[in-house]
């Protein structure tokens, strides 16, 4: 496995565990069991915190409040946070982000308002109703409580944000790939039939006139096949897998095109282990034989050679006036390095010369 496809896997672990901890934050206001766990844990830490900075406040002593006091204290924020979720979950099928977030803000705010008010007094003033509305707590305790729900409000809002952000990337993810693959097989396209025929009809001659030379035809016949096969699910492949594909490619051409097609090879041995998408260069090959005349007395000149970070494929220029392009190939081609990289590929057609410089991943 080479240094590339190490680092990717690392990073593609690394990116889901980050994937994972934002799935469990984004779902805290969902009713599994480990999202109730957190919020009892965490909203029971912030009711405790609560009544002592109230005690504090008032100037009273903590260690005198009853402990049933804390319980109520407890259980009336657990009961505004769960009523909350209730209300986030009601709001997300009526008002779903981002529609009508304004009537959602204020529409959540009050019934929230609502609620804390009527278990503060619910729990305090079962007798004394009057009495309890007279206590500096317990008007200390609806301000404490505005503050609670505007902060609920806000994390359910956000979290609610960060679940679609979640869903959409996701859904980028998705259809990425999906390009992706689109992008290969539009790629693995350009081993139409007619190639497949006319090689098949090369060995059928050479099986006649010479034997020993159809062996080798159809090694190379074999090994492009299968070198397409083995890289429908990768991503990128060394540049020297690449190479060695290419080089069993060209073979099937040079055996039926003859002196009609000239090709030099020069690539630096170093740049072996980068990376490159997987028929790449096959694409660029098959697009200058197809769209220009080749025959002995105009030979095709095919040029593969790096400079710096990238590989150059160039033909002369003297197109076939029958040949027909959409130029669908290299369009896919381009958009499959925009998603692995943001150096670009570049296309020069001057002076005669066509090239195309691929970046090296």
């Amino acid at each position: 496995m080479s240094i590339f496809d190490g680092t990717w896997i690392t990073e593609r672990n690394h990116t889901t565990m980050m994937n994972k901890e934002l799935d469990f934050i984004s779902n805290l206001s969902s009713y599994k069991l480990r999202s109730i766990l957190f919020r009892v844990g965490s909203v029971s830490a912030v009711a405790l915190v609560f009544m002592l900075v109230t005690t504090r406040i008032i100037g009273g002593n903590a260690a005198h409040i009853p402990p049933v006091q804390y319980f109520k204290v407890i259980l009336i924020f657990n009961i505004v946070t769960e009523l909350n979720v209730l209300l986030d979950n009601l709001s997300e099928r009526y008002f779903p982000i981002p529609s009508r977030i304004k009537t959602r803000v204020l529409l959540h705010f009050l019934l929230s308002l609502m609620i804390g008010l009527f278990a503060l007094i619910y729990f305090e003033s079962q007798i004394k109703y009057l009495e309890v509305l007279q206590e500096p707590i317990t008007w200390l305790m609806v301000a404490f409580g505005l503050i609670f729900v505007f902060i609920l409000i806000v994390i359910s809002l956000s979290l609610r944000i960060v679940s679609k952000w979640i869903a959409s990337q996701r859904e980028v993810e998705a259809l990425r790939q999906l390009q992706m693959k689109n992008d290969y097989n539009a790629l693995q396209d350009q081993l139409n039939p007619h190639f497949l025929f006319n090689n098949l009809s090369v060995l059928k001659s050479m099986i006649r006139y010479d034997q020993e030379a159809a062996v080798a035809f159809t090694q190379n016949f074999t090994d492009t096949y299968r070198y397409v096969l083995q890289s429908r699910d990768r991503t990128t492949v060394s540049l020297e897998e690449e190479l060695e594909f290419i080089r069993s490619y060209l073979e099937l051409h040079q055996e039926r095109l003859g002196e009609g097609l000239q090709v030099s090879v020069d690539v630096d041995p170093a740049l072996n282990p980068r990376r490159i998408p997987p028929l790449s260069l096959q694409l660029l090959v098959e697009n200058a034989i197809k769209h220009n005349v080749v025959s002995t007395d105009r030979p095709l000149n095919l040029k593969i050679f790096t400079s710096g970070e990238s590989i150059s494929v160039e033909n002369n220029i003297q197109v076939r006036e029958t040949s027909y392009s959409t130029e669908k190939g290299l369009a896919n081609l381009t958009a499959r390095y925009e998603l692995l990289t943001e150096r670009k590929v570049t296309v020069t057609d001057a002076g005669g010369v066509f090239r195309v410089e691929l970046p090296l991943l």
